[in-house]
This record gives structure tokens, sequence and C-alpha cells, in this order.
């Protein structure tokens, strides 16, 4: 399986195909994310017990692609539409997509990942995963927690793909996975300079013809047979550990409004630095979640 999975990487850095190309797709991705899941689902066709899993929906790109090219596949994405979905109509989007292209082999759990990943034989009816594909919550423990929690759902010879592994702390939460857990291997990894937010309208088109921001693809590999090697990471784990004082601080879930607002402070952009330190009083003035003290707030109460 090791062989068939590095023949498809191959054929996909070549000559990246989809297989089930529709103007109705549409989303974040790129043609070889897109053409590597599909030739990885099609090793799990005439297989009993195996199904596709991806963790992060959004509007049915990957998922409804993979059906389409693999329609002998059960394929399943996971996704509560909790975020990136201003609007809430990024379900009713997905569903009018899959009823339009006519997959009944995609299906949507609609769930918290957690609760998913713990009960998942419930809703795959008992179907392992031959490929997984991590597209979700990027916060360290989320990436980590993906891998962790799927690993009894695995099949022996699955292979995991992790998108968004520009960022470094996914990054981290791979090699921290793949350190402890040494029958894992990390058989490739692709990456850009920024993600593509911060991109040219050049390197981004250069990014959806490719794997668009970063990934990394982890095989099972009980035999040993490959040299254990990792993503690239800082050895200087200061933003990790800055992670206790935010858990710990009265106000720790305006730390991201807060550094909006030093950031264009220290950028001379003070009017917007401003504005945005009145949308941090008004958030603060409806946070549910305070500590009885500036810092050291433990919760135990």
């Amino acid at each position: 399986m090791i062989d068939s999975i590095r023949q498809v990487i191959e054929q996909v850095e070549k000559n990246p195909v989809n297989a089930f190309p529709s103007p109705l797709l549409t989303g974040y991705s790129g043609k070889r994310m897109i053409a590597a899941l599909q030739g990885f689902t099609s090793l799990l066709e005439g297989k009993d017990g195996v199904c596709y899993l991806e963790i992060g929906v959004f509007q049915g790109l990957t998922l409804l692609s993979v059906a389409g090219a693999n329609p002998k596949v059960p394929c399943f994405g996971i996704d509560n539409f909790q975020a990136h979905d201003p609007e809430k109509k990024n379900m009713n989007i997905l569903l009018e997509r899959r009823q339009k292209l006519g997959l009944d082999n995609a299906h949507l759990i609609n769930m918290d990942y957690e609760d998913a990943l713990e009960n998942l034989p419930k809703y795959t009816q008992g179907r392992k995963i031959g490929v997984f594909f991590i597209d979700g919550p990027h916060d360290y423990r989320s990436q980590l927690m993906c891998l962790q929690l799927a690993m009894p759902h695995l099949t022996d010879d699955a292979v995991i793909i992790v998108d968004d592994s520009n960022y470094l702390h996914v990054r981290q939460a791979n090699r921290d996975f793949l350190v402890t857990h040494p029958e894992y291997k990390l058989i490739f990894e692709s990456y850009t300079p920024c993600h593509p937010t911060n991109m040219t309208a050049a390197q981004e088109a250069e990014a959806r013809e490719g794997w668009w921001d970063g990934v990394n693809i982890i095989v099972r590999d009980k035999a040993n047979a490959l040299p254990a090697q990792y993503p690239p990471t800082r050895r200087n784990r200061v933003l990790f550990e800055n992670d206790h004082l935010t858990h710990a601080s009265r106000i720790g879930e305006l730390a991201p409004r807060a550094l909006t607002v030093l950031n264009l402070l220290f950028t001379g952009r003070f009017l917007r630095a401003a504005k945005n330190l009145q949308a941090t009083y008004r958030e603060y003035k409806n946070l549910r979640f305070k500590g009885q003290f500036d810092d050291a707030n433990t919760f135990t109460q």
C-alpha cells in the first residue's frame, strides 16, 4: 500500500488531474490536493468496510470531488459549520451541491469533530478509515486531537493527509504525533513561503495548481520500512508556552483581539487600532467566561 501511495503522489506531482471536475464545486484547495485525495481513495475501491473521511467540509469541494471520482467508496465529512460561515449558509450549499450532483455516497456528519471521532463507528456503520483528510480547526490541540482520536478507527494501511501544514503550529502537532507514534511516518511534505492570503495574484494562482497552503502526508508503517523524518519546526517553544498565560488570564478569550490592536499600533495604523480597541471593549463587556483575577486563574472554583 505504501508503494501505491507513493505512486499516487508521484503522478500528482507530475500531472494533477481532477477526475471529477464540476463548475458547482468551489472552495479553497489546490489541484494537487484534490487529485491526491481522489487517487488515494481510488485505492480503497473493492475493499469492504473502509471509507474516506475528512474533517472540515466547508462548502464541499474536497468531499464531493472525492465522492464523485470514487462513486463506489463511502465518503464522510465531519463539520458543525461553526467557523468561516458568518451567514450560516455553508451546510445548505453543501447539501444542494450534493443533490444536484447526485452523490449518494457522500455523507455529512454534522457534529463537532471530537464528538464525532469519539463515536465514529456509529456514524460510519463500523467502517474503518482508509483515507483521512484533516482540514478542520488548525490550532495545535485540535490538530493533535484529530490524529489521536482517529487512531482506533484507521485501517492498518491508512494514509493521512494534513492540509494547511504551512502553519508552524500544525507542523509541530504533526511532529509531536510522529515522534510519539513511531509506527507512523511522514512520506511527503510540501510548503509555500506564505499563506495564500498573503500571496501575490501570481503566487496564489500557482498555489491553486499545487497543494494550496502546504501538506504533510503520513502513512502507517508497521514494518518500519521507511526512515523516520519530521516536518520542520522551531526548537524555541515560546509561542506554545504562552498558551499557559493565555489560558490563565482573566480575559484569555480576547487574546486574538489584543494582538490585532497591538499590531495596528506598532505599524502606525492608530485610527484602526482605536476602532479595534472599541470593538474589543464591547466584546469584553459581553464575555461570559472571565476569571476572578488578572492572571493565574485556575478555574477550580
